[in-house]
């Protein structure tokens, strides 16, 4: 999985695709609920399958995800096609973006209904500390469920993730993606256990993801790959597209508002996201 920079993301999100997704970001902010006692209590929030169409519309495409299938949107000429998730950014104390990793995107969940190496299941192969193993079966999973794409949609030349990461103190969305190398099954590296000296619960994968960007893990209990990405590391190297998600988001007790003060208010935020858009 390799980022894209900054120009070629500005290269599939152009200027109007860019526009049609601070029309959603706007639609969004305006559904928004109003906090009671402190801002702590609301945060800019998006449902994973209104992401899914976000990115249909900006790109033009369609989604055709359904269930398990590996993308969710294809672009109008069937060039390319695309997995999509909202990430939540950890933040320090200060509200900047933490080194640590995001919130979990899951890359592969069939652990529970296949037989891996050996007639092994992925709970024996954890028991035993199989770790080459583990990753092995890990990478064949993941290679197949993506390289299969093409037999169905032979006209594609990329396949990407695309990420709306939020970093809701700072009232920001960065999209950032990653290309992945769906041609070549690349080599198993050296997977290394998690926690060492414990039971052997996750493995984390070689070969998936520089380490600066992001990580891969094979878990026992959750029989499933999670990717989590470094959302510092992206926005300090410039790999991403930055949306603002600023509001006035001041306390109201909507209880002691009156049909009148309401309509007032409505049409006073509805102003607002119309400026901001």
């Amino acid at each position: 999985m390799t980022p894209l920079s900054k120009n070629e993301l500005a290269q599939i999100f152009e200027e109007g695709s860019q526009l049609i997704i601070r029309y959603y970001i706007a639609k969004s902010l305006f559904a928004e609920p109003d906090p009671i006692k402190n801002l702590s209590e609301v945060s800019f929030r998006v449902p994973n399958e209104h992401a899914e169409q976000w990115i249909a519309q900006a790109i033009g495409g369609q989604r055709i995800g359904a269930g398990s299938y590996p993308i969710d949107v294809l672009d109008s000429k069937t060039s390319f096609g695309c997995d999509i998730a909202v990430l939540t950014a950890k933040t320090l104390v200060s509200g900047e973006l933490a080194g640590s990793t995001s919130g979990e995107k899951s890359i592969g969940q069939k652990f529970s209904d296949v037989t891996w190496a050996g007639g092994q299941s992925l709970d024996e192969l954890f028991n035993q500390e199989k770790i080459y193993e583990i990753a092995e079966n890990s990478n064949n999973i993941f290679f197949e469920k993506f390289n299969g794409i093409k037999n169905n949609y032979p006209t594609i030349q990329n396949i990407y993730y695309f990420f709306l990461i939020i970093h809701s103190i700072k009232n920001k969305i960065y999209l950032s993606g990653l290309n992945l190398n769906i041609d070549n099954k690349q080599e198993i590296g050296n997977p290394v256990r998690v926690n060492p000296g414990s039971d052997l619960k996750s493995v984390r994968l070689d070969n998936f993801i520089d380490d600066r960007y992001g990580e891969v893990k094979t878990y026992k209990a959750k029989k499933r790959m999670e990717l989590r990405l470094r959302p510092k590391n992206l926005v300090d190297d410039n790999l991403c597209l930055i949306f603002d998600t600023k509001k006035d988001r001041s306390n109201k007790f909507l209880r002691n508002f009156d049909k009148e003060t309401l309509i007032k208010l409505f049409e006073k935020q509805s102003l607002e996201q119309n400026f901001n858009f």
